[in-house]
């Protein structure tokens, strides 16, 4: 019986089917040209882009040498080939945090969400930087640890329970009850001939 010419032998569509997905681990990572290189066996692909969510939202998640990858080759070719990001494997092991949702650096900090709870959670091993020209506002009660630092005026509408030292380098004014006083100038009425205490010291 004539094979059909547009056939082909079982042993060929079987090795092209098993070119279209490798499991691979990457070997460089060009952070530049947004490149990768990864081995697969004894074959090494050349450098080749790894699978991006682009568009109005972009998110940029390099892969990292040493992680499991899968290889994706349209029709078998490699030079066409792709990268889908991160197959979890002993050593880049996934976090296992239930329903939270979350993302950890390569330093340890971690964004986390644990929707049971309603819980956001910022953690990091250095310092948070929020850049907003129109303003950040904050809804709840809200809890500071440590010492802040203000760089410019700031208001205050409702009670000010002070259990500690209050420090001015140059002077604090109070509104009382429309008529503001300098705690740096002002005088009491009593304490001198002139019926007036000096000012404060």
């Amino acid at each position: 019986m004539t094979r059909p010419a547009f056939s082909r032998p079982a042993a060929d569509s079987d090795r092209l089917i098993g070119s279209l997905l490798r499991v691979g681990i990457v070997q460089s990572v060009d952070l530049e040209a947004g490149k990768v290189v990864v081995t697969m066996g004894e074959q090494t692909t050349p450098p080749i882009d790894w699978l991006m969510a682009v568009g109005d939202t972009t998110i940029w998640i390099p892969p990292t040498v040493g992680q499991q990858v899968l290889v994706i080759a349209p029709e078998g070719d490699i030079e066409q080939g792709m990268v889908l990001n991160g197959l979890p494997s002993s050593a880049f092991a996934p976090l296992f945090l239930g329903l939270k949702n979350a993302i950890r650096f390569q330093d340890g900090a971690q964004v986390s969400y644990d929707p049971e709870g309603q819980h956001l959670e910022v953690e990091t091993p250095g310092r948070v930087t929020m850049t907003a020209p129109g303003g950040v506002t904050i809804v709840g009660d809200t809890t500071i640890t440590g010492n802040v630092s203000i760089d410019g005026d700031t208001t205050i509408t409702g009670n000010t329970v002070v259990d500690r030292k209050v420090t001015a380098k140059e002077d604090v004014v109070v509104d009382v009850a429309g008529a503001p006083k300098s705690l740096k100038s002002h005088v009491h009425t009593g304490g001198t001939i002139s019926g007036k205490t000096g000012a404060p010291v």
